[in-house]
């Protein structure tokens, strides 16, 4: 991973204020595990380049549903050292 992400590039999903809290959130990490809550495929797609153009290693996948749902849009979760699982929800309003 670069120390700084690159600029944002205008896409469906990601907004500047996500851009920052990934920025903030993925200090350190390595490795990411995505996992995508409902909302169109290309939410997912965005947020998959985005992480690989920052040279993180990136697992993908669609999940039917979450109990409890999300509250919010992205929510992080640290499994283990250097390793991330960041869920997005893009039905969830920002």
């Amino acid at each position: 991973m670069t120390e700084s992400f690159a600029l944002p590039m205008p896409g469906v999903f990601l907004t500047e204020a996500d851009h920052a809290l990934m920025r903030h959130h993925l200090r350190g990490v390595r490795m990411v595990e995505l996992r995508q809550i409902g909302g169109p495929p290309e939410a997912g797609a965005e947020v998959l380049a985005h992480l690989e153009a920052e040279g993180f290693a990136v697992k993908f996948r669609v999940l039917e549903r979450m109990s409890p749902p999300p509250l919010c849009r992205i929510v992080f979760r640290y499994p283990g050292p250097k390793q991330a699982e960041m869920t997005i929800a893009p039905e969830v309003e920002v």
